[in-house]
């Protein structure tokens, strides 16, 4: 994969899914999915979770058609808050808090990679 990290789809958590399953389902590490979700405890995944599924642009281009990453990649700053990153993107408040449903928004990282939708 190329740093050209998008989100190639989002997933919702539903009964009886577990990230083993998931990752199997889209061919992906699980290591790999926890990383990008940001999840610490694979086990206490919670039902209505979305999560992305990483992979790099070429994989939504079509040959009919151009790719329309439906995410893009924030890594949090200095002095960054939720806000100030929807603001920036030109999005809601609270859609970049459902792409990102496992952050703590009043205790954001820096370098934490967040999903901004487009």
């Amino acid at each position: 994969m190329n740093n050209s990290l998008v989100c190639i789809d989002v997933y919702t958590v539903t009964a009886g899914d577990t990230l083993y399953t998931i990752a199997d389902k889209y061919d992906l590490p699980v290591s790999l999915l926890m990383k990008v979700n940001c999840i610490t405890n694979p086990y206490n995944l919670e039902i209505g979770t979305r999560l992305c599924i990483p992979g790099d642009e070429s994989q939504l281009t079509k040959p009919e058609e151009k790719p329309t990453p439906s995410m893009k990649v924030h890594v949090v700053e200095a002095g960054d808050t939720l806000y100030l990153i929807a603001k920036k993107h030109g999005v809601k408040l609270d859609d970049v808090m459902n792409a990102n449903p496992n952050i703590d928004p009043y205790n954001l990282m820096i370098g934490t990679e967040l999903y901004i939708p487009l």
